[in-house]
């Protein structure tokens, strides 16, 4: 199942960039995620790896691209494993956020993945409008 998500944030691309980056970050604007962890020595660049509960569920996390400040993107082992990919684009007064979620539940999780679709995307934009506020303060 993929969700795709946007959000324009008032901050330059480079700071979205280092916080979603560093996805010890996201316990501040995302609500599900109660631990993560980083797993990897620093500096966090590709390759770098996370420990994460979302959910309370736990994923190993591994940054796949990090071309900073325009692409990042993120693998996720778990149930259901998830690819996250970040496109941030500089605007006149800060960054458009573009996200592709694809996620790949497996056995019975599939069909309730379908059914629980419209809530992850309201989630989704939830959690976004936590982003961008912590990225504009």
């Amino acid at each position: 199942m993929r969700i795709a998500a946007t959000v324009l944030i008032d901050c330059p691309p480079e700071h979205v960039f280092d916080t979603l980056a560093d996805l010890r970050n996201e316990k501040h604007w995302n609500s599900r995620v109660t631990t993560a962890e980083l797993r990897s020595a620093e500096p966090i660049g590709a390759g770098s790896r996370f420990a994460v509960v979302n959910g309370g569920t736990a994923y190993d996390v591994t940054i796949t691209t990090y071309d900073r400040p325009t692409r990042l993107a993120l693998e996720a082992s778990g149930n259901p494993d998830l690819t996250i990919a970040y496109t941030l684009t500089p605007t006149g007064d800060g960054t458009d956020l573009q996200s592709d979620f694809d996620f790949r539940p497996s056995g019975a999780l599939k069909v309730l993945f379908s059914l629980l679709a419209p809530v992850i995307r309201r989630n989704v934009v939830k959690q976004y409008a936590s982003l961008k506020a912590l990225c504009e303060r």
